[in-house]
């Protein structure tokens, strides 16, 4: 039995969206699903979300 391929979701570039109205980039959901669909991934994945923060905004605690 293979071992599932865990991804752990902590914001970033990938999951942030544009607001046209603003100008302003935010976080709405995870588009980790949809890049590995369009990837045409065939791994056994189980993808959690820890956080949405940008790494600009990462503090040590």
């Amino acid at each position: 039995m293979k071992a599932k391929t865990k991804i752990f979701i902590t914001g970033g570039t990938f999951d942030k969206e544009y607001n046209e109205l603003t100008g302003e980039l935010y976080f709405k959901s995870s588009h980790m699903y949809e890049l590995l669909e369009l990837g045409r991934c065939r791994l056994d994945v189980d993808i959690e979300t820890l956080m949405m923060v940008d790494s600009m905004e990462m503090s040590k605690t």
